[in-house]
């Protein structure tokens, strides 16, 4: 989740649409190969989520088949249980769902397709590059000092609950870290106790 605030309002964005989330699960364990023993793969990268599926489009069928909501399950019987569940409303409609959610976001979903394995990629909606003259650096390469940083900019200033979301870290460690930014003149600490903030000196 990045929060970003409007006066006193806190707007919330989730790194990944809920509906691209679901249906890319969904897809996963509907049309996987049941007869491989071998796992489901889930990588989360900072800027994406990569999801592997055993079992490669069937026979006949072609990537642009099922862009266009051509639906051949390969597990009919599991499909109409999400179905009556439902979790799935109509078949052949998961992947302009998923495509769907990052529409006007300026990123895409990704996928790949082997003769055994199916793989789609979902990019982190709220993954930030950071831009200094000619320099750009992924936010993956930043320091957490960098990232508190460059949040404080963002916002006007930082808590420590947003620390603690931003980098996962506990309590007590977001408040060393802030405490040392401080002292080191990175930071400057406006308030106490629950009202405390981090504003850039």
């Amino acid at each position: 989740m990045h929060s970003t605030f409007d006066k006193l309002r806190r707007i919330d964005t989730r790194d990944y649409p809920e509906a691209a989330i679901r249906e890319t699960l969904l897809n996963l364990l509907a049309h996987r190969d049941y007869s491989f023993s071998a796992s489901t793969l889930i990588r989360v990268y900072t800027d994406r989520i990569e999801f592997v599926s055993i079992g490669g489009l069937l026979a006949g069928v072609s990537l642009e088949d099922v862009m266009l909501g051509l639906s051949i399950c390969r597990n009919e019987k599991l499909a109409n249980i999400f179905y009556r569940l439902e979790l799935i409303e109509s078949y052949g409609t998961g992947m302009r769902k998923i495509m769907g959610a990052y529409k006007d976001s300026g990123k895409t979903p990704q996928i790949e397709t082997t003769e055994n394995a199916f793989k789609i990629v979902l990019p982190n909606l709220n993954a930030v590059m950071e831009q200094d003259e000619d320099l750009i650096k992924p936010a993956s390469h930043m320091s957490k000092e960098e990232q508190i940083l460059l949040l404080a900019k963002e916002n006007g200033f930082i808590a420590r609950n947003d620390v603690e979301a931003l980098l996962h870290m506990s309590q007590s460690t977001s408040n060393r870290l802030l405490k040392r930014m401080v002292k080191e003149g990175q930071l400057r600490q406006d308030g106490s106790g629950r009202m405390t903030k981090y504003i850039l000196p």
